[in-house]
């Protein structure tokens, strides 16, 4: 037989449909296992019309006058389920006309021992519910007891003074994103005692300012400085109030330019009368301090020209040549931002507030643009800029 023709059979005797007389047959074959169950007086089980068990082999054989042929596993059957008018009708011990009489007696037996499997069954089934909800109600009881001495253990903690300081403390480096695991021994109560106080918008001692800008310079975070500065700007906002001293505003808006709110360093400026000093110190660092707030808002335009004024009124000061040289540089005009710097040397600038603003604006550029800005600046002077060329790439 080749592989197509087995194919073709297999799906002939396993795939195809069924057809009208199959279905006749096997219903006919259902209808003739019934009938001799019935004709047995044994259609009240469920087996005997079942092919192939124990009790149709045996209907089978009865019904084709082989009684004798019964074995000895058969005749056990016949007796472990209390057919016992059969076994003796097998046995030749009694007629069938007797065995039709007994078989009742069977069949109510049977029948009795159906009804106490399925009493016992349900008594059973009942026995384990009970033990699942006693088991269960147990798991809630003993949840409940872990849940209540959990209540009470966390209640006694958090009424103890030492936990408490513990989770104010954790809060609080949390809220600064600092991590304690960074902080020694020796700088812990130090450190906190600057917290606090900047967190209860209470202004640090000098020596604190210092301190966090040196030795702590580590946990001068993001979130400090802004604190820091924001602490410092309103500092001086009340006193503008009080004194409606120029200066007093001008300090406050760096402040405010320090701790992101150079917005609002904007409005406040723009409503004092201050540019309208004849003081040319003062009005530079006006210009300036509004110059950078500009610059900050990306007003490139309007920060040069408060740049200018700035360098206007008082030449010899390099805060506004820092300021356009910065202004420069952002836009991309390389040599006019060397000259400002340079201007900002020749008159006493630090070369490390210089350098540090430098790198700043390289870190916000994209890559080609940064590696642009660098080669310019190296071209310009290799020694002054010599640091930038880790910066390059």
């Amino acid at each position: 037989m080749n592989r197509n023709t087995f194919k073709n059979s297999y799906r002939s005797n396993y795939q195809g449909k069924v057809t009208v007389e199959d279905a006749q047959k096997h219903q006919k074959n259902i209808d003739d296992m019934k009938k001799d169950a019935a004709f047995y007086y044994l259609d009240h089980i469920e087996s005997s019309i079942i092919p192939h068990s124990m009790l149709y082999k045996i209907i089978q054989k009865l019904k084709t006058k082989q009684n004798d042929s019964l074995t000895l596993p058969e005749k056990a059957y016949l007796l472990r389920n209390n057919l016992n008018a059969l076994h003796d009708l097998v046995e030749g011990k009694i007629s069938f006309n007797q065995y039709k009489k007994e078989s009742a007696n069977d069949r109510i037996v049977y029948k009795k021992r159906l009804e106490e499997e399925q009493m016992y069954l349900e008594k059973l089934k009942e026995l384990e519910r009970i033990e699942e909800q006693k088991r269960q109600e147990k798991l809630v009881q003993e949840r409940k007891a872990r849940e209540q001495a959990e209540r009470e253990r966390r209640k006694k903690l958090e009424s103890d003074p030492k936990y408490i300081a513990q989770q104010r403390e954790k809060a609080l480096l949390s809220k600064y994103e600092i991590h304690p695991y960074l902080i020694g021994n020796k700088q812990r109560y130090k450190l906190l005692n600057i917290l606090n106080l900047l967190d209860n918008q209470q202004r640090l001692q000098e020596q604190d300012a210092i301190w966090l800008s040196s030795e702590g310079r580590e946990f001068f975070t993001g979130e400090v400085k802004i604190k820091f500065h924001r602490v410092e700007a309103d500092f001086y906002l009340k006193l503008y109030e009080v004194t409606k001293s120029d200066w007093y505003a001008i300090n406050a808006s760096s402040q405010l330019r320090k701790c992101k709110a150079s917005k609002e360093a904007e409005r406040f400026l723009e409503n004092t009368k201050i540019s309208l000093n004849k003081n040319s110190k003062l009005l530079s660092a006006y210009f300036t301090t509004l110059g950078g707030v500009k610059r900050d808002l990306k007003k490139s335009d309007i920060a040069l020209e408060h740049g200018l004024k700035a360098h206007d009124h008082s030449s010899q000061d390099y805060r506004p040549c820092t300021l356009l040289g910065a202004i420069y540089m952002e836009n991309h005009k390389y040599d006019l931002g060397h000259d400002w710097y340079g201007k900002a040397r020749d008159r006493g600038a630090p070369e490390n507030s210089i350098n540090a603003e430098l790198k700043s604006i390289l870190l916000r550029l994209d890559k080609a643009k940064r590696s642009e800005m660098v080669a310019s600046l190296l071209k310009k002077d290799p020694y002054i800029y010599g640091w930038l060329k880790d910066l390059k790439q």
